[in-house]
């Protein structure tokens, strides 16, 4: 498993950016964001909330909801957002620093 790569959860629709660093692959978990349409939120806020491309629909980055998810329950790589990693990094910082 790799940071920041999309996966989508095993039996679900729901999709997780992996955030947690590769060289904590041996842990039996992976800290995950969910990504949700865009299309299925009323409001988000920008410095938390970033929109990213996947497949040709737009996700936004809930970071407000960040998860320690079982490597049981994470299947296939869907898409790699690591071009977007400064972004990324951003967002997940403000939910920590506040800035």
């Amino acid at each position: 498993m790799a940071r920041f790569q999309v996966r989508r959860l095993r039996n679900s629709p729901v999709l997780g950016l992996e955030l947690q660093a590769n060289l904590l692959d041996k842990l039996t978990t992976r800290v995950l964001v969910p990504l949700v349409p865009v299309a299925e939120l009323g409001q988000t806020i920008r410095q938390i909330n970033p929109v990213f491309e996947i497949g040709g629909v737009s996700y936004a980055l809930l970071s407000q909801h960040i998860a320690a998810v079982p490597l049981t329950e994470i299947g296939d790589v869907v898409a790699d957002l690591s071009r977007h990693a400064d972004a990324i990094v951003a967002a997940t910082d403000f939910m920590f620093q506040g800035f």
